[in-house]
């Protein structure tokens, strides 16, 4: 199968075209990366996932440094300070591109999986955290967490950072790991040695591992 283009980003049918989706994997980039970009995380798990469809979505807003961009929430002028309120109001966009997918593909939220890198983390951990419909699983590379928890479903995270981060530093990791696991979420934490603010190949294991645990038959 091939990825089809649509208006929020790209879409990968399931490899068994026999039967409808039974589960779905949505992909969000990082900050002025494009849906595109992580097209090749699809390429490499659909064979590992062949009931799953996956999706890769645009940020919902243009990228403030432009190239033709996108990003989930602005970072100009980001701190600790109001960083969890920028990814509060970046939500609603993404979650109604969740619900539209979750529509097309006739599936429900504990059929869904989210990866995401960077960014991208960050918004699929806010979900994970504020919201209380449960996730089939998250992967969440290179990110953090900036949001409370408050959800009362405990969806199983897998955490992936590499040690030589400088873009979002490893720590991050290890407090994410510690909050959602003292709020009772099942959690998977990996710091890889010699790895910057990237998706390795090592990481690219883990993440596929991750999902077949999930969503795998």
């Amino acid at each position: 199968m091939a990825w089809q283009q649509f208006e929020h980003g790209w879409r990968l049918a399931p490899v068994n075209t026999a039967a409808p989706a039974r589960a779905l994997v949505v992909l969000l980039h990082g900050v002025g990366s494009n849906a595109k970009d992580l097209l090749p995380l699809g390429d490499s798990w659909c064979t590992s996932l062949p009931d799953v469809a996956f999706v890769s979505l645009d940020g919902s807003e243009p990228f403030e440094g432009g190239f033709g961009g996108r990003q989930w929430f602005s970072l100009r002028d980001i701190n600790e300070t109001n960083r969890a309120v920028r990814v509060a109001n970046a939500y609603p966009a993404l979650r109604r591109m969740l619900d539209h997918e979750l529509a097309y593909w006739q599936l429900s939220f504990d059929k869904l999986a989210l990866v995401g890198f960077s960014q991208g983390s960050i918004m699929s951990l806010h979900h994970v955290a504020a919201r209380d419909e449960g996730l089939a699983g998250v992967v969440a590379y290179s990110g953090r967490l900036a949001s409370a928890i408050s959800a009362h479903a405990h969806t199983p995270v897998t955490l992936v950072h590499g040690i030589e981060d400088t873009v979002i530093p490893v720590l991050e990791l290890e407090r994410a790991a510690n909050a959602l696991s003292d709020a009772g979420f099942p959690v998977a934490a990996f710091a890889l040695p010699d790895i910057g603010h990237t998706i390795s190949g090592e990481g690219l294991l883990l993440g596929r591992n991750a999902l077949v645990r999930v969503l795998g038959t």
